[in-house]
């Protein structure tokens, strides 16, 4: 924790996951969480959490706002929820497999600062350059998640990612160091990363609880 707070490294937070331990931090809405657990997304506990969050503080970098995973029918559904969080933070909308740019550069400008690369892993690393663009077109910046290991922090960088997050880095001193020099644009071949375009990370993690 205090390297995490020297090195300036806030952490995502999830609706089981709230309050933060350390700022800055972002909360995310939980669905993928939910999503690989074969779970339904559970709006009122989201919606109770963030109503906490604009009465008592403090305020995250972003709300994501609610998503489908992998699901290009998730644009609509982010989009639906901007009036009921607008106010309380800046909001992400995630991009998931199958949106198109149009849409999701129209969607961004009805109330959306934060572009989130979600979706499959693979499709994640097909199409993330172009998200890096479409939000910063639209003068919006662009987080990245599962960024989590040496190869994929220095793809992020390399890209133009404005933050990630990833557990893989707080698992373990060696793999917090060796995520820090994919930050810095270090790389070395083959380090536990998939077999993708070479990776960068950047940012703010998600941590596990003791449970980034």
């Amino acid at each position: 924790m205090k390297r995490l707070n020297e090195l300036g490294i806030g952490e995502a937070t999830q609706p089981d996951e709230w309050p933060p331990r350390r700022t800055p931090y972002f909360f995310d809405n939980g669905a993928f969480k939910l999503w690989t657990s074969g779970q339904p997304f559970n709006e009122d506990r989201f919606v109770r959490v963030v109503e906490r969050i604009d009465t008592e503080g403090p305020t995250p970098d972003f709300i994501v706002a609610p998503d489908r995973v992998a699901d290009p029918s998730s644009l609509e559904y982010s989009v639906s929820w901007v009036a009921k969080l607008r106010g309380v933070a800046p909001l992400a909308l995630v991009v998931q497999d199958g949106m198109e740019e149009t849409s999701v550069k129209a969607a961004m400008r009805r109330g959306f600062t934060v572009l989130f690369v979600g979706g499959t892993l693979e499709w994640k690393f097909q199409t993330a350059p172009l998200w890096v663009k479409v939000a910063h077109d639209v003068s919006a910046r662009c987080h990245v998640g599962r960024i989590g290991t040496r190869r994929r922090a220095r793809w992020a960088r390399e890209i133009g990612v404005d933050s990630v997050d990833s557990c893989t880095p707080l698992f373990s001193r060696a793999n917090l160091d060796n995520w820090i020099a994919g930050l810095r644009g270090e790389y070395q071949a083959n380090l536990f990363g998939p077999v993708a375009p070479p990776a960068k990370e950047h940012g703010i993690k998600r941590k596990p609880k003791e449970k980034t």
